[in-house]
């Protein structure tokens, strides 16, 4: 049995009760179809998985399943570092939204062969 439990929204901009459903779509550009590959139920009281450990585990399964993203695409919440060198680990490329408070060493991402771009440089 599932439980509501209490957590951020971002539709609300507030704390509501809800299920924590974390899910997994790919998405055709084209077709403007999106597919469910995987989801999970959020619930770290049962299971001790955190958002972030099951965005990795259904990223590895998507990868085992034969998966071939374009790029993996997701909101800010998942853009930790941990994330990031997952997805590239799969030899995938991603793109996100960063904080405005998150510190991006220029230098750093090069030597690791990070391709990132900043937004206002894809406008020029």
């Amino acid at each position: 049995m599932v439980r509501n439990s209490c957590q951020y929204s971002g539709n609300e901009h507030d704390v509501i009760a809800g299920i924590g459903l974390v899910n997994l779509l790919w998405h055709n550009l084209t077709t403007v179809e999106s597919i469910p590959i995987d989801y999970r139920i959020y619930d770290k009281d049962s299971d001790g998985k955190t958002k972030n450990t099951h965005f990795s585990e259904m990223l590895a399964l998507a990868k085992k399943r034969g998966i071939k993203p374009e790029a993996v695409a997701m909101d800010a919440w998942y853009s930790s570092l941990d994330n990031l060198k997952s997805i590239r680990s799969h030899g995938w490329v991603w793109v996100t939204t960063l904080r405005k408070n998150r510190i991006v060493n220029r230098n750093i991402a090069r030597r690791l062969n990070f391709d990132y771009k900043v937004c206002y440089e894809l406008y020029n």
